[in-house]
Parts: structure tokens; sequence; C-alpha cells
């Protein structure tokens, strides 16, 4: 009795301490689970209805690229003209406050962003490490519209100083949407000479998805319009001509541009068409 007593204390010993060896195991496997940081990979849905695609026709493409935080991480321009292709790179790289700080470029060139309030005030293009233009940015109403940008150039490769050459100006319909865009050539006395006027009317109410890859590289976060204008009409001020295009767009369930048709003239004359595809 005393040896059956014995025998049932140690299994109940041999027990408990499996349960504790058990139960430590456990503990350990929690404790390591919670602390290892298992890599996730970036999934698709993080850029859901941004920007992937746009298709020029003839062979020209531009594809967005973006970051896990969302922002554009690159944009390649392809093109491929009767089994010619060519493909340019563009490496988008951000300041500490988010902001584009530069963007390279394959070839060697880069663009170089500098900001005043949180807002890019001047572009300068490098190539091979030489400063060979830079633009100013000018804005009115307290800064939330672009007002005019100023070139500098070279004159010359080994040219010391830069001059003025060209200038924009930029004014706006009521509701925000861009008006005008008025371009003028600066002489060697520092005159303008206004050149050619673009002017842009009959918006939409849908989304304008161009500002994204249209004036990126010198306008990086600048909003030009919000919507879609549908006819964009473009004197030569010097020869006293005008063209006149015509945009019809086709929309996706999320009210996002898939389509444009541009004609010339008379609707249907000339058409080209541009496809826009999202995340």
């Amino acid at each position: 009795m005393v040896n059956g007593l014995c025998q049932t204390k140690k299994t109940e010993d041999s027990m408990k301490k499996a349960m504790n060896i058990f139960g430590s195991m456990i503990l350990m496997m929690v404790i390591i689970s919670c602390g290892k940081k298992t890599e996730q990979p970036v999934q698709q849905t993080l850029f859901s209805g941004k920007l992937a695609k746009v298709s020029f026709g003839g062979g020209y493409s531009d594809s967005f690229y973006y970051r896990q935080d969302g922002k554009l991480d690159k944009i390649i321009i392809f093109s491929d003209l009767g089994g010619t292709t060519y493909k340019e790179v563009y490496q988008f790289a951000y300041n500490s406050i988010g902001k584009v700080a530069s963007v390279q470029i394959e070839n060697g060139a880069e663009f170089r962003y500098a900001y005043v309030n949180d807002q890019v005030t001047a572009v300068s293009r490098y190539e091979n490490g030489v400063k060979m233009s830079y633009k100013f940015i000018n804005y009115v109403g307290q800064g939330t519209r672009l007002e005019s940008i100023e070139d500098y150039e070279k004159t010359s490769p080994g040219a010391i100083g830069f001059a003025y050459t060209f200038k924009q100006e930029y004014t706006y319909h009521p509701d925000g949407n861009l008006k005008e865009e008025i371009r003028y050539q600066i002489n060697q006395n520092g005159q303008a000479t206004k050149y050619q006027t673009t002017r842009y009317d009959n918006y939409d109410q849908h989304l304008n998805v161009d500002n994204t890859f249209r004036h990126f590289l010198y306008l990086s976060g600048v909003p030009i319009t919000v919507n879609n204008p549908t006819k964009i009409t473009r004197r030569d001020e010097i020869a006293g001509s005008e063209q006149v295009y015509n945009y019809q767009f086709t929309y996706n369930g999320k009210a996002a541009p898939v389509k444009r048709t541009m004609s010339t003239g008379p609707l249907g004359s000339t058409e080209t068409e541009v496809t826009y595809s999202y995340y």
C-alpha cells in the first residue's frame, strides 16, 4: 500500500513537472511569437485608386510606382516605335517633411527643389552635377495659387552666369480651375514678348489626374486644375493664329477618367486617344 502511494506520488510529481515544462514552453512560444517582427509584403490595396499608367498611343506610356507610404516613388517613361524601344526612369527622393527633394534621371540629369513655408519656390536642373538652369515659382492668394514661373538658363555650356529667358503667367476661373497660361520670351535687355496664350474652358466636374504627371518635374505637388477642361485654345501671339482642341472623357465608377479623346476642330476630326489605368 505504501509502495502504491509512493508510486502514485511519483506519478503526480512527474505530471506536475511535465505540466510545468509544457506551460513554460507555451509561455516561451507566446513571448517569442509576440516579439517576432514579420515582414509583410506591400499589398496593391495600399495604392488602390492611384494612377498606375497613362498610355498615349503610338507606343508611348508613363507608368507610376509608389512607396509603401503612398508617395510617388518613380515614373517610367517608355516608348516602342517600330521596334526601337526607349525607357527613362525618374526616381523621386523626399526630405524630412515629406516634400520632393530631388528627381534623379538615369541619363545623369537631376532636378533639385527648394521650399519656403512648405511650398516649392525654386527648381534647379543639373547635368552630371553641373547646374544648367533653374526656375523661380511665385504664388498668389496666400500661396494657394500659382501666379508665375521665371526661367533662367545658361547661355552656353561653359557660361558662368544665367540669363532670364522665359516667363509663364497663370490666371484662374472663379471656381479655381486654370483659365489662361501666358508665355513670354525675355530678350537680352530684359524685355518680355508674349508669344503664346493657352486658354482652358468648359470644365467638367470630375477629378483631374493629369496633374500627377503633366507638371511633375517643376510643379510637383502644386495644384493647377481641379477638374478636366473639355476645350483648350492655343494662340500663337506672334503669327496671330490659334488652334482649338476639344476633349471628351470616359470615367469609371469612381469618377476617375479611363479614356480621353482629343480632336482638333470639329469633333471626329484628327482624333487621338489617351487611356488611364489604376491600381
